[in-house]
Order: structure tokens, then C-alpha cells, then sequence
């Protein structure tokens, strides 16, 4: 933790232009009294003297002339970062908005809809945040994110959770395979591949609830590969099986790349949602953008669509 505040260092660099406490607290808006506590407080703070009485004027220290000189570097910076991240005048202020997409990312089509959104709304800014290790709903209530955008079965007393599409859990493997000229896949058809997967941290909604624990059975040997960019690329080449979103997965079929295959004769539904955090200060903003996706996902019908050219 730094032990000098800014305002000491504007202090210092006033002291060493103007010479004296009442021309360098008239320069940095202070009392003389106000900058004589501020000295003695980053003398206190350093435990040396940076300052040396002579007469009516300071004289700085060694110390003194080095803090200085560091002060210009700092405060140039500082200045510089200001001035590079403030909004323009009259425009309002910018609010960024962070979204984790965490391991089914959302790339093809949030960006999208984003771009609408920020030219109703010039002033809102999007980050993406991938690199959180925990779950959706402990991204968005520890405040990693602001916005998640995640399947499965998500539900917090503490979230405002907004459905978005819904979707279906679909079994992939190669084109080769023997399995992809199956109807449907059963539990036991997992057994003997490795089983790709992007994390095998549990969560609800997906395979490990809906699958391997209602049947007591589960693949023997997994396989981690981060995110389900890099499932599917394991899966094409045949390293494995994996269960993944159709709606992630229907391009990859379109150019004959996977096979997907429907799991169990009735399939696994899942749904897709935005999660906000009740008690973040902008709730009512990341509210309003989580229902104009909703809408915007119901009107566009990419998403329908991809699914239907899927099948």
C-alpha cells in the first residue's frame, strides 16, 4: 500500500516552485495551515524530513528534491490517465458494463446486439470478462462481473436472473464416429471415449445433474480443455466424446465438422439467461439491458434459426 496520497505529491512539487508555505497553499488551493499538516503528515508517514527551514522559505531535503522529482513523472501521469478517460464535455458520463460469458462464449452474437444497444445509449461502454475461475452466479454476487450471460439452472434470492432463449443439451463426437449416424445416445454410450469437457466444476443444469447422477453412471476418463472452443476442436479430430449447447455447437454441424446427436429419446432442455446482482448500485440499468436482450434475442430469431438448421 502506498503511503503518500496524490495531494502530497502536488504538495511537494507547489513547495518546490513557489519556495514558501503561503505562495505553495495559495497554488494547490489549501490554508497554510491545511498544507503545514500536509507536510508533516508525508514527513510522518516516510519518517524523514523532506524539508529544511531557512528563513522564510523551504528548502527541500535530499529526500525532498527526490520526491519532487518523482512528483512531476506521477503527476504527469496522473494528468494524462485523467484526461484520456474523462467523457467529453456535455456528454454524459460513460459507464462501462463488464460481461462474463465465461466458458460457453457469446461472441458470435452479443457483440451484436451490444453495438444496437450503444447507439441508443452512447454513453455505455462492454468489457468481457473471461478469466474468472468461479461459477456464474458467484461471478455476478462476488461482483466479478455485472452482467453474466450463462446456461443452466440459475436461481439466487440475490439475483435478478432474466430468461433469455431456450436450448438443448446435445451430445457431439466426430463425423467417423459410429456414433453420429445414431438417433439419440444413451448414458452407456459415454462409457468407453474420454469425455471432453471445459471444467469439471459442478454446476446445475448441465450433464452431471441431469445425466451421470440421476443414472449412477458416468465416463471413466475425463479430459479438461478450458473452454468450448477447445472441446470442440478435440472432438473434431477424435479425441473424445462431450455434451455441449446445440446452439454453441450448430455451426460446427452446418460445415460437417461435429455430428450432434440428440441425448436420450426425450433430450436435455436447458435455457439461457442474464444474471444481475439485486443489490448492485446500477441494478436498474443492468436490469434494463438484460430485458432489451431478451427481447432482442426473441426478435432477431438468429437463434431459432441456428437451431433449426441444425437439426
Amino acid at each position: 500500500m502506498n503511503r503518500l496520497q496524490i495531494s502530497h505529491y502536488r504538495m511537494v512539487q507547489a513547495i518546490r516552485t513557489h519556495g514558501t508555505v503561503s505562495a505553495a497553499a495559495q497554488a494547490v488551493g489549501l490554508t497554510q495551515s491545511a498544507l503545514s499538516h500536509q507536510i508533516a503528515e508525508a514527513e510522518r508517514r516516510l519518517g524523514r524530513k523532506l524539508f529544511a527551514r531557512v528563513g522564510r522559505r523551504l528548502s527541500l531535503t535530499a529526500a525532498g528534491e527526490f520526491l519532487a522529482s518523482s512528483a512531476e513523472t506521477i503527476l504527469s501521469e496522473a494528468s494524462l490517465a485523467e484526461s484520456t478517460l474523462m467523457a467529453d464535455e456535455g456528454l454524459d458520463p460513460i459507464e462501462v458494463v463488464r460481461i462474463g460469458t465465461f466458458a460457453y462464449n457469446s461472441y458470435r452474437w452479443l457483440p451484436r446486439f451490444l453495438l444496437h444497444l450503444q447507439q441508443q445509449r452512447p454513453n455505455l461502454y462492454f468489457e468481457f470478462v473471461t478469466d474468472t475461475s468461479k461459477v456464474p452466479m458467484h461471478s455476478v454476487l462476488d461482483g466479478d462481473v455485472d452482467i453474466a450471460i450463462a446456461a443452466g439452472r440459475l436461481y439466487s434470492g440475490s439475483a435478478v436472473v432474466t430468461h433469455l432463449f431456450a436450448d438443448e443439451l446435445v451430445a457431439i463426437c466426430a463425423s467417423d464416429h459410429h456414433l453420429a449416424q445414431q438417433t439419440c445416445v444413451e448414458v452407456s454410450d459415454f462409457l468407453k471415449d474420454p469425455f471432453i469437457t471445459y471444467s469439471t466444476r459442478y454446476e446445475t443444469g448441465f450433464e452431471q445433474e441431469l445425466l451421470w447422477r440421476p443414472t449412477g453412471y458416468r465416463p471413466r476418463n475425463y479430459l479438461r480443455a478450458g473452454n468450448t472452443e477447445a472441446v470442440i476442436e478435440m472432438v473434431k479430430v477424435g479425441f473424445g466424446l462431450s455434451i455441449l449447447s446445440r446452439w454453441a455447437v450448430a455451426p460446427y454441424v452446418q460445415d460437417k465438422q461435429l455430428a450432434m446427436i440428440p441425448i436420450t429419446s426425450a433430450g436435455l432442455p436447458m435455457n439461457w439467461s442474464a444474471v444481475v446482482r439485486k443489490s448492485h448500485q446500477q441494478v436498474e440499468l443492468l436490469t434494463s439491458i438484460s430485458e432489451q436482450l431478451q427481447a432482442w434475442c426473441s426478435n432477431q430469431g438468429h437463434i431459432d434459426d441456428t437451431r433449426r438448421s441444425a437439426k
